[in-house]
């Protein structure tokens, strides 16, 4: 499988061997449970200016987890490799529930919690890739610990992190983050879902400062535009809604930036996300904050079609303000996916990332890096990713 990173899996293991060690009792006995995914991409794009071509597959992720719950105590561990072959953990966390209170608390590696879908798994989304400013603000797992709670209609959770596990989480700066989630319309006809979070975060004393960068879309491109290495600190407030109502559903998502100069003053960055899709022969459904399995009426394996989706979405991001030019991204998109049962999925991804590339060429594509040197001010990529997706 390639290199195995030591410290992840030294951590991740003994995360495993902890919870296994706690005590479980005939009347609680531990719950095992054993899951994984792959998904495989094809992506086929090109720019109308920059001499930029992909035509390439991809494994974008092949995961293995193992997890266990008793009344008081549930943990995960997850292992992730990729195309580059290497190893590392993604989820590596335990739940404890204190008796006599409806809270949890969480300690381990896991993501902040912010944005609704960023929440969702990337099984579960619509698209190959998820919105683009979730990626350019780095809605990203880290080692933390968390306080989180839920009623019929409503979810919270808070925590303070610190860096990925799979680097050295003490030389990676703090984050403090906390999402809340509301379900005002709440039948079995329709749901409408409400949520806010923010997020606060500085840089350590061996931290690169913090940059805001973004692809057109797919994975297999470098960045199309990027900020540069520009802040110590910042703060983010994200707001999303979506509404389901048998087999329709759409969601909205706003994040808003302040970021604290290096070069002295206050960058405003944005970013938002829109959707809407239609099922045939499922629905999408919703489960405690965030978009959940689908539902397919009628899978291949009892002799039925499955369920196919179609899905229109329009991504924004602006990295320029305050003497910081990193440009602007608009993508927009069109998706079909079938799935045969619940746990497979063939989706086709449509995409056009249109871009004002800025100035700064820090960390793009050569592509688009030399397109800035030589005076391009915009371009337009166009593409497809077919992906190939399953889980058990």
């Amino acid at each position: 499988m390639g290199k195995f990173n030591m410290c992840c899996g030294a951590s991740a293991l003994g995360l495993t061997a902890l919870c296994a060690a706690l005590p479980a009792s005939a009347e609680a006995p531990w719950d095992l449970k054993l899951s994984g995914r792959i998904l495989y991409d094809y992506t086929k794009a090109d720019a109308d200016t920059a001499d930029f071509e992909i035509d390439g597959t991809e494994l974008r992720s092949a995961r293995l987890a193992v997890s266990g719950k008793t009344d008081i105590i549930s943990f995960k561990v997850e292992l992730e490799t990729d195309e580059g072959g290497e190893i590392i953990a993604t989820d590596a966390y335990a739940d404890f529930a204190p008796k006599g209170t409806s809270w949890k608390i969480r300690v381990g590696q896991f993501k902040t919690p912010n944005s609704l879908e960023e929440q969702t798994s990337g099984r579960f989304t619509t698209f190959a890739e998820r919105a683009e400013f979730t990626d350019a603000f780095e809605f990203d797992r880290r080692v933390g610990i968390a306080a989180h709670t839920k009623g019929k209609d409503w979810t919270f959770m808070a925590g303070a992190f610190g860096g990925d596990l799979n680097d050295t989480p003490s030389e990676e700066g703090l984050a403090l983050a906390a999402r809340g989630t509301y379900t005002p319309v709440h039948t079995d006809a329709m749901l409408v879902h409400l949520g806010a979070s923010v997020r606060y975060r500085e840089i350590g004393d061996r931290q690169s400062r913090l940059r805001y960068r973004q692809r057109p879309f797919a994975h297999l491109p470098g960045r199309m535009i990027s900020t540069g290495s520009v802040a110590e600190s910042d703060t983010l407030v994200g707001l999303e809604g979506a509404v389901l109502r048998g087999p329709f559903w759409a969601s909205l998502e706003y994040a808003d930036v302040r970021s604290d100069l290096a070069a002295g003053g206050t960058g405003n960055f944005t970013g938002s996300g829109f959707e809407t899709g239609y099922f045939f022969g499922g629905e999408r459904t919703y489960k405690e904050g965030k978009f959940d399995r689908p539902k397919v009426n009628h899978p291949v394996t009892e002799r039925g079609l499955g369920a196919l989706s179609i899905s229109a979405a329009y991504d924004t991001l602006d990295l320029t303000d305050a003497g910081v030019d990193g440009g602007a991204m608009s993508t927009a998109l069109i998706g079909l996916s079938w799935y045969p049962t619940s746990k497979t999925r063939v989706g086709l991804s449509i995409f056009q990332s249109d871009a004002n590339l800025g100035t700064s060429t820090s960390g793009l594509d050569p592509a688009f890096a030399d397109a800035v040197r030589a005076g391009v001010t915009d371009d337009m990529v166009t593409g497809a990713t077919l992906r190939l997706q399953a889980d058990f």
